[in-house]
């Protein structure tokens, strides 16, 4: 009996000593992996130094600037909105009505010169129409709008094309707008760009002389441009009419093209 007691005092005072080794690597390990933490901690100046190195070349830091170029020219194309629009009891009178004045549209802007690739359908529709006024929509007819865009490459032909258009179509003309627009802005819109590219350089440099540091090289460039062109609108029903020959003025002013880039530059 007191043999078996001493064997299980032996196996106890083992496995005590066991799980006290395990402890104690268990213990090494915890301050293995603090000496670990402790001996980067030198470098836990890194992040610091990483992210000014990444100034110059990833872009997580450094300066941001907007830069604007913007050049004035004179337009040299007006796009129309001109078309017909009927209204008849059947949808195949409306049409009709429609398409007659259709034609002698299109012969008015043939014979002042307008070629076919400058005539294009924007809106073709036949949509019923209905009086409201009723406890039930009472149906009035059916209307057919046929609207083309056209292209006048002399702009001081504008006004000439409008008014022979309102005389040819009469009463079934429309003329929703026109617009003052440059059919080719490569060359200006370049001009536009370096305009932008110098006035955002100019700017990262006087940040970079207010923050005493020196301005890297551009880490990344995005750019966007327009050029507006502000339609001018007109009154259909005023211009149909128009008892007088007096003809539409239309003046072209000036339009802007416009370039904005945005550019990150590295911090040296």
């Amino acid at each position: 009996m007191k043999r078996g007691i001493g064997a299980a005092l032996t196996v106890g005072a083992l496995l005590a000593v066991l799980l006290l080794v395990a402890c104690g690597s268990g213990s090494s390990a915890s301050t293995d992996s603090e000496g670990s933490s402790s001996s980067s901690s030198p470098s836990g100046n890194s992040p610091a130094a990483a992210s000014l190195q990444a100034s110059d070349g990833s872009g997580s830091q450094g300066i941001s600037v907007n830069g604007e170029g913007r050049v004035s020219v004179a337009p040299d194309m007006a796009v129309l909105d001109i078309g017909v629009s009927a209204k008849e009891d059947t949808v195949a009178a409306a049409n009709s009505a429609a398409q007659a004045a259709m034609d002698r549209l299109l012969n008015s802007l043939k014979s002042d010169g307008i070629v076919e690739k400058d005539i294009q359908t924007s809106q073709f529709s036949i949509n019923p129409e209905y009086d409201y006024q009723f406890s039930e929509p009472k149906l009035t007819g059916y209307r057919v709008t046929h609207m083309l865009q056209v292209k006048v490459r002399d702009i001081d032909q504008a006004g000439k094309v409008v008014d022979d258009g309102v005389e040819a179509a009469g009463n079934l003309v429309r003329v929703n707008s026109i617009g003052l627009t440059v059919e080719d802005t490569t060359a200006l819109r370049n001009q536009a760009r370096e305009l932008a590219m110098a006035d955002a350089k100019a700017k990262g440099q006087e940040l970079a002389r207010l923050a005493d540091v020196d301005l890297g090289k551009p880490i990344s460039i995005s750019e966007s441009s327009y050029n507006p062109s502000p339609p001018v609108y007109y009154a259909a029903d005023r211009l149909a009419a128009a008892p007088s020959p007096a003809q539409t003025s239309i003046s072209g002013g000036e339009l802007e093209v416009v370039v904005n880039v945005q550019i990150t530059y590295g911090i040296g």
